[in-house]
């Protein structure tokens, strides 16, 4: 056996790739697979049972694929216990309260070590209020979390996460609150959060004035995603030198308002910034967003922006300005852009180009129009390649073109040197399409590795009523391509030889 292989860490990370089952064959074949492959096994858990159905049978049992305690755990019990649980890592627990015996059970360990000491992931799933044993499930989580606990992923009532802010969990770096149906009132997301101050990552719904302070002052808040109320005001103000941290940031708001007010109220050195508005549709305070971007936020740091409209009004138009994108052009170290909803840029050809121009690290590049009245695009095929002409590192694509091809003069493929093999999946979105062998020939050119197509996807309806033709077309034009793109190789290489040929014989 090579030595490498007798090092526990390596193994561990051989085994992360191995199944649960070629795991538990590992863990009793070799001696010195044993405790990495338990290691894997037990890293992540989506429940207590798994560790209760390693003490002896007579301890506990199950009734329709209920777990049982018969009693309380007895030392010898605890040793056993403690042996498997010193591996979890990552732990998922979801509220029932048919449960409520089992964490009574586990709550006199001898030593607090014995209850999961190198947890440092966990997952909560109650959406309960105040119910006969969630008391018992808390107690447990208090001596779960007088370790160091890392991150949170809470998908809680008003209740619980007010239970769980009680439990002191201040080594928590990475935090994720989650409601359903019912939102958690901003004051309590306050209470949970404003004695976090190693939090590098949070995530959760609607905060306060005063929440956002405490925030700002946290001095290794690297990302944030919040939702802000109608209730910030317009001339917000932050403490000195705010978030100095943070590289990512994520605002959620139902009108325009709140959002102009966050990013009015500092200079901003980050890297990603996405907004999604989740109702109304306002173009004039988009438009105001998008001159305000480049006064608020670093033009050399800036590396992602992503806006989004959730709905529009059955007779709004979803098309704005195209010019309104000019003040991001400042931006010139920009790789992602994701406009999606009912707010687009209405793009031409030379709309296209210039925005390429001004964005030539560009990699990511989507607008989709996902509701409102359908537009036919005004990009056509010669547009595309305008934009891997001048963005070459090109990856991911979103875009509607108009693929209406005329049958007295079909587009011819480009005989420039233009080809991105980096792109092999387009959404083509809202666009229309006629012929789909000329299309996918000229495709074939600049995008020979194109293999899927995706199409029509939102709630914008065709006029015409022909989405499912329109659909159907794309989906033959990507395997059309694989066909063109191999009978472009096999002739190059044709070529290569007959001019390799024609050297030999002069």
């Amino acid at each position: 056996m090579h030595r490498c292989l007798r090092l526990e860490e390596i193994l561990q990370e051989i085994f992360k790739n191995v199944d649960y089952r070629s795991l538990t064959v590992l863990a009793r074949i070799c001696r010195l697979f044993h405790e990495p492959a338990l290691n894997v096994i037990y890293s992540d858990l989506p429940g207590l049972q798994p560790l209760i159905e390693r003490l002896p049978h007579d301890l506990w049992s199950t009734i329709s694929g209920e777990l049982i305690i018969r009693g309380p755990l007895r030392p010898q019990d605890w040793e056993i216990f403690a042996g498997y649980s010193r591996r979890v890592r990552s732990l998922r627990l979801r509220w029932f309260e048919s449960d409520a015996k089992l964490y009574r059970a586990l709550l006199s360990p001898p030593n607090p070590s014995f209850l999961l000491p190198n947890l440092r992931t966990f997952t909560w799933h109650c959406l309960s209020t105040r119910s006969a044993g969630l008391d018992d499930m808390i107690a447990f989580m208090r001596l779960l979390f007088s370790h160091n606990l890392v991150e949170a992923q809470l998908i809680v009532s008003e209740y619980a996460l007010t239970a769980f802010s009680n439990l002191g969990c201040t080594s928590l770096r990475k935090l994720v609150i989650q409601s359903h149906k019912v939102a958690i009132s901003a004051n309590v997301t306050e209470d949970a959060i404003c004695k976090l101050s190693a939090l590098r990552s949070l995530t959760c719904g609607e905060v306060s004035i005063r929440a956002l302070h405490h925030l700002a002052q946290f001095p290794l808040l690297n990302r944030l995603t919040i939702w802000l109320g109608d209730d910030i005001p317009s001339a917000l103000t932050l403490p000195r030198f705010p978030f100095s941290k943070l590289r990512y940031l994520t605002i959620n708001t139902k009108s325009i308002g709140p959002c102009l007010s966050m990013i009015k109220a500092t200079n901003w050195n980050i890297r990603c910034f996405h907004h999604r508005m989740d109702a109304g549709y306002d173009p004039a305070g988009r438009e105001v967003l998008l001159e305000l971007l480049p006064l608020q936020l670093s033009r050399e740091s800036l590396k992602c922006i992503s806006l989004h409209t959730v709905s529009a009004h059955q007779n709004d138009d979803p098309v704005i300005n195209p010019f309104s994108l000019k003040p991001l052009f400042s931006f010139k170290n920009l790789l992602i852009l994701e406009l999606s909803g009912a707010i687009l840029p209405g793009l031409d050809n030379d709309g296209l180009q210039k925005l390429a121009v001004a964005w030539p690290q560009l990699r990511v590049l989507i607008l989709l129009q996902k509701s409102g009245l359908y537009h036919a695009p005004q990009v056509d095929l010669s547009g595309l390649v305008l934009l891997l002409e001048h963005c070459p590192e090109l990856h991911q694509l979103t875009l509607s073109v108009n693929a209406i091809v005329d049958t007295k003069a079909p587009p011819a493929p480009p005989i420039s040197s233009i080809s991105n093999k980096l792109i092999t999946s387009i959404n083509f979105s809202n666009s229309p399409i006629t012929k789909t062998a000329e299309v996918a020939a000229f495709l074939s050119a600049i995008v020979p590795n194109l293999r899927e197509t995706l199409s029509w996807t939102g709630e914008v309806t065709c006029p015409g009523g022909s989405v499912q033709e329109y659909r159907r077309r794309w989906d033959s034009v990507a395997e059309l391509v694989r066909v063109f793109s191999e009978v472009r190789k096999q002739e190059r290489e044709a070529c290569m030889h007959a001019l390799k040929s024609e050297v030999v014989r002069k």
